[in-house]
């Protein structure tokens, strides 16, 4: 038999029997459609994260105090000696304290941080402003009481977008302070926590505002003190190592040891982009034991098939036809059935993932596309190909070697 007449066969003996054709392809399709699903949410969530991090440079180093007293917080000085430093182009200086609250329009308060930032803050990350400017040199400088906030933030408190030059006042523990509106950020009114709260800890979307470092000192009476530095790492030099260098050094310079913590964006990049594809990989994996039971109802209909067909396969063996074309035939049919399957099971998994993909965006408060890619639908077409031919091979081989005539005394 030819090629083309087994393949015509084929598709004619799972039409013959459609509704069970359907149960059977039943856990291929949940399996397969599963998978798409699943691997194009997670590469959707995965894309969606990377691009709100594109501001942020990777080659940036961060550095905190993770251990000890205040005796041994990051200083001015610190962050100096760290910009001396071989390899390192620029230095930023970061402070956040929570506690501080605004009212709003409504009447009611939002607690919250504000940050304190130097000049140099753009090192670390790209500052988009919409209206008016941001913090710069001689704010830091002359300790001036101003503020850049976000477009939520100008609408809770103000009613509207424009307040550059209006008056914001922040109620805190040890009173109240009024800053002077000189910026508002770009971005979306109601933005997101996964913008909020994922942007590798950015203080410019998560809080009610953006302050000098020195006027947010002065405020806390804190003097030299930051919580934070940030060291752009030049292209030359392993961000990894200068990470290292610097924990030492200030180690040395405070007389301790493993008090400081320094991390590379680059690093914390490559952590985000291992533990999504691991998760995604893992959660595909188990969505795909569904496959295997798939494949066991192949098999078990394939035999059913062979009982049913044992006279026909008599015939065909008195007609001349080898133990190879019986077998190929069945093997063609339970790989006709699982590619059925398996392209019903993509389509699902098309409609599923972009009903996913709304679900968890309205948790992340940001917009997840479900990233469908050519390699995903060609590995569920190779996979349902390999489920037929694996669970078809027995059923098959049980039907090539019926002896022929005892094939068609069969009743």
């Amino acid at each position: 038999m030819k090629i083309s007449e087994s393949i015509i066969s084929a598709i004619r003996s799972v039409y013959s029997h459609k509704m069970r054709s359907v149960l059977t392809m039943l856990g291929i399709i949940i399996g397969i459609g599963s998978v798409i699903m699943i691997t194009s949410v997670g590469d959707g969530v995965r894309v969606t994260i990377f691009e709100a991090l594109d501001n942020i440079d990777r080659r940036v180093i961060q550095i905190w105090q993770q251990s000890g007293g205040l005796e041994y917080r990051l200083t001015f000085d610190d962050a100096e000696a760290i910009a001396r430093l071989d390899g390192i182009e620029g230095i930023t200086m970061i402070t956040e304290t929570w506690g501080f609250e605004l009212e709003r329009r409504d009447g009611r308060t939002r607690s919250s941080s504000i940050a304190g930032l130097d000049g140099n803050y753009n090192l670390i990350e790209q500052v988009h402003i919409q209206l008016g400017r941001f913090i710069d040199h001689v704010d830091v400088e002359n300790h001036l009481r101003v503020a850049v906030i976000t477009p939520q933030t100008a609408f809770e408190v103000f009613g509207f977008l424009n307040v550059v030059g209006e008056q914001l006042e922040l109620e805190f523990w040890g009173g109240s302070e009024t800053f002077t509106v000189i910026g508002v950020l770009e971005g979306e009114l109601e933005q997101g926590a996964m913008e909020a709260g994922m942007a590798m800890g950015s203080p410019l979307t998560r809080g009610l505002a953006v302050v000098p470092l020195t006027t947010l000192n002065d405020i806390l009476g804190r003097n030299d003190v930051i919580d934070f530095v940030g060291a752009s790492v030049s292209p030359y030099v392993d961000t990894v190592q200068m990470a290292r260098v610097i924990t030492t050094l200030l180690d040395m310079r405070h007389g301790v040891e493993d008090y400081y913590f320094a991390q590379s964006m680059e690093t914390q990049f490559d952590l985000i982009d291992t533990v999504f594809v691991a998760v995604t990989a893992f959660v595909a994996f188990v969505a795909g034991i569904s496959l295997f039971v798939g494949g066991v109802g192949v098999m078990n209909i394939m035999l059913v098939t062979v009982k049913e067909r044992t006279r026909e396969i008599g015939i065909r063996k008195s007609l001349g036809a080898t133990n190879g074309n019986i077998k190929f035939q069945f093997v063609l049919e339970a790989i006709t059935l699982t590619m059925m399957g398996g392209g019903i099971g993509i389509v699902l998994g098309f409609f599923l993932a972009g009903f996913a993909a709304d679900i968890v965006a309205a948790g992340m408060g940001s917009e997840v596309n479900p990233m469908i890619s050519m390699a995903n639908i060609g590995v569920a077409f190779f996979v349902s190909t390999i489920i037929g031919l694996v669970f078809g091979v027995y059923p098959a081989s049980k039907a090539a070697k019926l002896d022929p005539i005892e094939a068609l005394r069969y009743e």
